[in-house]
């Protein structure tokens, strides 16, 4: 059996049918949190970034595939979204909220609302009568109105309820002097892009064009990485490289340039900079088995292996090969396939992926609990995106010639 086809036949036989019973029929949404004993827990709060993520798996699934049980399962988070998620005094969607949909906590996140606009333009394209481009231009302009600060470029990230600026407490480190993060920022230029595949508006390509700017001037080092968090100067605060990150960055910033007309100048500047992180990650990510380690703060060499960072490494290393025509980028990204398919899935049936390998490569799942992350197979931050994501991009990429 090829890879190709191995990667369909799990898709379509494992993983989609996984998050397919994780659907909550009685409360809405899909389920919260199943432990990695596979427990269910139909009482787990539900939250704003997972549920969007679902909706955006579902829809994508369905496009790329064409069964209605995907498209069923799309207009159900679309329903969670709209019905559960969605503010309808102040706007936008909620940071978390209950197994009964009461808000837990109604803090306005562009991480989340990122995710939210990003599954309704995905929604968009498969339900085109549906009000959900509508929803997703109102979350559009409610991050421009709110968020956008044109004194220092960049996006405020954290608001209560009304959409009043507070400190960041989510999708970053606790340092007080952190006001932006490249994390908040790569997800919200990820969704402007879907966006404008629905809705080519020429103010929304201009906002596209100055998050990439923000990439190539603040946020890319010289030296070949991303830096992470920024104060309110665009000065790096926080030494270190998220390997991760990176290698997704690589890929999704050049997925915008082939979905949106981007300046010419502009294009060759992101290129040179997506291909100089590709090479970096390939050269200092990769352990000597091959697994893209988590991270690096100058002193300590995080060498956990996360399921996100290998899935979203495959994709990132493949592209490389596609783009520049290196074998070594397709032979590592062929090579963390089959690492994944040893220790990553899970052969037992209701399952899909571990969450995590220790610097032994051996499953955390033993430990239950690692500090305060708990291992699951499925939470508010283990979803469907990066896993489903994988498996699309890498079916379509070993298709093309």
């Amino acid at each position: 059996m090829s890879t190709k086809e191995m990667l369909r036949n799990q898709l379509s036989e494992k993983v989609l049918p996984f998050w397919l019973s994780q659907q909550d029929n009685t409360n809405g949404g899909f389920y919260g949190k199943l432990s990695i004993d596979l427990e269910s827990d139909s009482l787990a709060p539900k939250g704003g970034v997972m549920m969007s993520r679902f909706l955006w798996t579902f829809s994508h699934s369905y496009n790329a595939l064409q069964n209605q049980k995907y498209k069923c399962a799309a207009d159900h988070a679309y329903r969670f979204i709209t019905e559960s998620l969605w503010d309808n005094k102040y706007g936008g969607i909620y940071w978390l909220v209950d197994a009964y949909s009461e808000p837990l906590n109604p803090i306005k996140h562009v991480y989340a609302q990122s995710f939210a606009l990003y599954g309704l333009s995905e929604y968009a394209k498969i339900a085109p009568n549906s009000d959900a481009l509508e929803y997703a231009k109102r979350l559009y302009n409610l991050i421009e109105e709110n968020a956008y600060n044109p004194a220092t470029l960049g996006y405020e990230e954290e608001f209560d309820q009304k959409w009043e600026q507070r400190s960041l407490s989510q999708v970053a480190s606790q340092n007080p002097k952190v006001r932006y993060t490249t994390n908040t920022h790569l997800h919200l230029l990820e969704a402007y892009t879907n966006l404008y595949t629905v809705w080519p508006n020429e103010t929304l390509l201009e906002k596209i064009q100055h998050l990439l700017r923000l990439f190539t001037t603040y946020i890319f080092h010289p030296t070949g990485y991303c830096q992470q968090e920024f104060d309110q100067n665009w000065t790096s605060i926080t030494p270190g490289v998220s390997y991760g990150h990176d290698i997704e960055t690589s890929w999704l910033l050049d997925e915008t340039l082939s979905c949106c007309k981007v300046d010419k100048d502009l294009v060759k500047a992101v290129r040179n900079m997506t291909a100089e992180l590709a090479a970096y990650c390939f050269k200092k990510g990769l352990d000597e088995n091959g697994w893209m380690i988590s991270h690096d703060d100058g002193i300590h060499l995080d060498k956990t292996k996360v399921w996100s960072v290998e899935a979203e490494a495959v994709i990132g290393l493949y592209h490389a090969f596609q783009q520049s025509g290196n074998n070594n980028y397709r032979n590592a990204a062929l090579n963390l396939i089959q690492l994944i398919q040893q220790k990553f899935l899970d052969d037992r049936p209701g399952s899909e992926w571990y969450s995590r390998l220790d610097k032994d490569n051996q499953l955390l799942s033993a430990l239950r609990k690692n500090g305060s992350t708990e291992e699951n197979i499925s939470d508010s931050w283990k979803g469907p995106y990066h896993t489903v994501r994988f498996y699309l991009e890498m079916i379509k990429r070993l298709e093309e010639k």
